[in-house]
């Protein structure tokens, strides 16, 4: 193992850590001497990626230092990409949020379009809390369609027409000389979640984003698993075995009948055919129906609106049920924007999971609301990207650690 590569596991060990680390405590967790510890601990306070936090009690000598991440290093910008919105934040290098904007933005006018857009924002985002963008060490985004993330480029997203392969991280090189990545949205909610949600607690989990479409992020073992060409956790285009299409192509999938595009086209219908005139009223005043209305509309117990985010949750579950019994893990966490809907959805895919798995996959299972909300696939984007950093620097010149 190379002196770099050391000192990058020590980095990562540090960075993990749910407490500040004293040297000795880091040679028990890698097995290296103290004396190589030290090396390695000098060299990161050498280039400012740690700091002495605390200094602990003595057992019979000096006060041992102890070591957590230089959360000033620098900055991370985070984005995430939606259908019809644009989150954007700067993190720091312990990826605790210090800015976040967000702006309507519609992923169907293309990349050439969206990008300049989303690159304004960024930049306003800087003046605005007049930081340096010369502190900027790497730009992490998620995009809602699968992802080669060896490339940085989208594949054949079915509901992002004009990315398929755009080069996006070159995109970015453009305007700032810092490495970009670009990942499924999912697989950064996901990489939240575990990381600063749950404190590394859950070494398998699976996270649910149900909002326009419906994906999902896998850690397994401690790690995320992407699949061998990226698209693992795809499960919006299961065959629930109905007729009806859906953008990619097929007919049946879950997405096309369950997710927020879904619900809301079916919201439409019953308020046409008289069955809910809450939704009716809504219809006739704005003109068009949204998520939003259907929120409202369990707020004031409108039976159509009940029964649509009922039917979905039931729908999901059935599919996540088929999951746990395929995979066991220990937690499901479902966000999106129809995890704002309260313990009606979220009864209803816990309801359709028990029924229909296993005792023994569901003895220890968990079936929760997101920790992070809707800032999950920030804070992730930022973990991911820094992930990135330290393991691309084993590479570089061992003068240069991360520059």
């Amino acid at each position: 193992m190379t002196v770099l590569l050391l000192t990058a596991r020590v980095l990562q060990l540090i960075r993990r850590a749910r407490q500040p680390l004293s040297k000795a405590e880091i040679a028990n967790e890698t097995g290296i001497s103290l004396s190589a510890v030290s090396v390695h601990v000098d060299r990161l306070m050498q280039e400012k990626l740690i700091t002495v936090s605390h200094v602990g009690a003595s057992s019979g000598g000096r006060k041992p230092k102890q070591y957590a991440i230089h959360k000033s290093y620098g900055v991370i910008v985070s984005i995430e990409l939606g259908i019809s919105y644009v989150q954007v934040a700067i993190a720091d290098f312990d990826c605790e949020i210090i800015a976040a904007t967000n702006s309507p933005s519609d992923i169907n006018q293309g990349p050439d379009v969206v990008l300049p857009q989303v690159q304004q924002l960024v930049d306003h985002l800087f003046q605005e809390n007049n930081l340096d963008k010369g502190l900027i060490r790497g730009i992490g985004i998620g995009v809602p369609g699968p992802v080669d993330f060896s490339l940085g480029t989208p594949i054949a997203p079915p509901i992002m027409p004009g990315w398929d392969q755009y080069p996006i991280r070159e995109f970015w090189f453009q305007h700032y000389t810092c490495p970009c990545y670009v990942d499924n949205d999912v697989n950064n909610m996901v990489l939240g979640e575990y990381a600063k949600g749950l404190n590394f607690e859950v070494d398998n989990l699976i996270h649910i984003k149900v909002g326009t479409g419906i994906g999902s992020g896998v850690i397994y073992d401690g790690k995320l698993y992407r699949g061998s060409t990226g698209s693992a956790g795809d499960i919006g285009h299961f065959d629930i075995g109905n007729d009806v299409m859906c953008w990619c192509g097929n007919r049946g999938c879950l997405e096309a009948n369950a997710g927020g595009k879904a619900i809301v086209e079916k919201a439409k219908q019953l308020a046409l055919s008289g069955k809910s005139e809450y939704l009716l009223k809504l219809l006739e005043r704005n003109g068009r129906l949204t998520l939003d209305d259907l929120g409202e509309g369990l707020l004031k117990l409108d039976p159509a609106s009940v029964e649509l985010i009922r039917e979905s949750g039931a729908a999901i579950g059935k599919v996540i049920a088929s999951i746990v019994n395929f995979s066991n893990p220990s937690l499901i966490s479902i966000g999106g924007k129809l995890s704002e809907f309260g313990d009606i959805f979220l009864a209803a895919i816990r309801q359709s999971v028990y029924q229909r798995s296993m005792p023994l996959a569901t003895r220890k299972l968990m079936i929760n609301k997101s920790l992070l909300g809707s800032k999950a696939g920030l804070i992730g984007g930022a973990y991911m990207t820094i992930d990135q950093l330290i393991l691309q620097a084993t590479n570089d010149d061992p003068e240069h650690f991360l520059d």
